[in-house]
């Protein structure tokens, strides 16, 4: 019986991987990376030294 059980709950995780599919194209994540990285870049001298 666990073991029946065992293979029950791993198929029903299993299927709840594929059924869990994000509704996002490739121009949105593109556009998410881009904004990421203006947001770390730091080109300006704003950023203060550590002084240790």
């Amino acid at each position: 019986m666990r073991k029946t059980l065992s293979i029950l709950a791993i198929a029903v995780m299993t299927f709840g991987m594929f059924s869990c599919e994000a509704e996002t194209d490739v121009q949105e994540t593109e556009n998410l990376m881009a904004s990421l990285e203006d947001q770390d870049s730091t080109d300006s001298d704003s950023s203060n030294p550590d002084d240790r």
